[in-house]
């Protein structure tokens, strides 16, 4: 041990990377004020920060995303009804996984529901995305369980 300053950490808790970067004065002022305010370290406000924003680009990009889907769905059942055809029914869930073509294994980035049992996929966990050329706008989507059970 050194005879200056604290006692290191034991080794599995440091952290792994540093990352050191120029800031202008007034930033590292406005920095230092705000993590005095939070009792915590620059260093951690920093942190905390790059993670907070990163989650919230992911939330917005994905939130964007089904925005998009839905819109996308909505004007093709208005161009439909514009056109004077009929609306069709929601396909069934046995109509829908007989559509696929192939599974895709993906991580759920947004909460869905197994179209096989209805269990929910929540976000950051394994699940099985259908593939398909059909025109059905529904996506399929299976857990673990039931694809094993196609």
């Amino acid at each position: 041990m050194s005879k200056r300053g604290r006692r290191p950490k034991p080794e599995e808790q440091r952290k792994a990377r540093v990352i050191q970067t120029r800031v202008p004065e007034e930033l590292e002022s406005t920095l230092k004020e705000a993590a005095e305010k939070r009792r915590m370290t620059v260093s951690h406000l920093i942190r905390n920060v790059l993670e907070d924003t990163f989650n919230l680009v992911d939330h917005i990009v994905a939130d964007s995303s089904a925005l998009v889907e839905q819109v996308s769905r909505d004007a093709k059942k208005v161009a439909s009804s514009v056109r004077g055809e009929v609306h069709r029914e929601a396909p069934s869930s046995e109509q829908l996984i007989d559509s696929v073509d192939a599974w895709q294994e993906v991580i759920v980035n947004k909460a869905c529901e197994c179209t096989g049992c209805s269990m929910e996929l929540k976000r950051g966990k394994k699940a099985y995305r259908g593939l398909t050329t059909s025109e059905l706008t529904t996506v399929a989507w299976l857990c673990s369980d039931c694809l094993e059970n196609l």
